[in-house]
């Protein structure tokens, strides 16, 4: 299997790309885009040197392995661009790990024989959008994370890989809480291609679920109360 991680930086890429790369069966990609943020060089050059210093204080060979075997691919422009799509094309990927803060095309999708994975920390269908969390705690309901195969849509792909609850009991903060469940994308994409590497079994994202958006203070208050009721 051919696995392309789309990220813009090196350092949140490499923990899943170690996490996932560990089978003979598969070939891994690191393909970064520049920062929305910054220009293409200033992109690039950050990413170098990320690898480099990672490389040095780990003692890890691997991120120069990536850069001289060609599986870290530095794209000169966003994913949506013609180019970028031409380059994903051409390396013949299975699928894709979302690890980018953008919202895909249907023509990067599509440069993907299965599509792209996401680690969403909420549980779909109920809850899409953002700080699903903090909705999930108000509403009193399971926290936990999904993994979907994506459209253009806002976690409205519809087919379900993994869904699964999270306990969160012992966290003190909601920041605390996101920083773990952002955390297990590592876990949860492993398992996910594990699951595509045998006989996949969907779950049905349909939609009957509410989109949610970010939650005001006044509500994010009273969710840090009943998160620490908890511990």
């Amino acid at each position: 299997m051919r696995i392309g991680i789309l990220a813009h930086s090196f350092s949140s890429a490499f923990p899943i790309f170690e996490a996932v790369e560990d089978s003979p069966r598969r070939e891994v990609f690191i393909i970064l885009s520049p920062s929305p943020h910054r220009s293409a060089w200033t992109s690039k050059l950050a990413n170098l040197a990320r690898l480099v210093l990672l490389s040095l204080k780990e003692f890890n060979s691997k991120p120069l392995q990536l850069l001289v075997t060609g599986r870290l691919v530095l794209l000169r422009e966003a994913f949506h661009d013609k180019r970028s799509v031409d380059t994903l094309v051409k390396l013949k990927l299975d699928v894709g790990l979302h690890k980018a803060g953008v919202i895909y095309r249907d023509a990067t999708i599509q440069a993907f024989h299965l599509g792209i994975l996401n680690h969403h920390i909420g549980i779909l269908p109920a809850y899409r959008g953002r700080s699903v969390l903090e909705w999930s705690i108000l509403r009193g309901d399971p926290v936990g994370v999904t993994v979907f195969f994506i459209d253009t849509g806002i976690d409205t792909g519809s087919r379900i890989l993994i869904s699964e609850q999270v306990d969160i009991s012992s966290f003190q903060s909601v920041a605390e809480a996101k920083q773990y469940l952002f955390s297990l994308d590592k876990v949860f994409f492993r398992r996910a291609v594990s699951l595509l590497e045998g006989e996949a079994e969907f779950q049905l994202n349909d939609g009957s679920g509410r989109r949610y958006f970010v939650m005001s203070k006044l509500f994010s208050s009273v969710v840090e109360q009943l998160l620490r009721d908890k511990i």
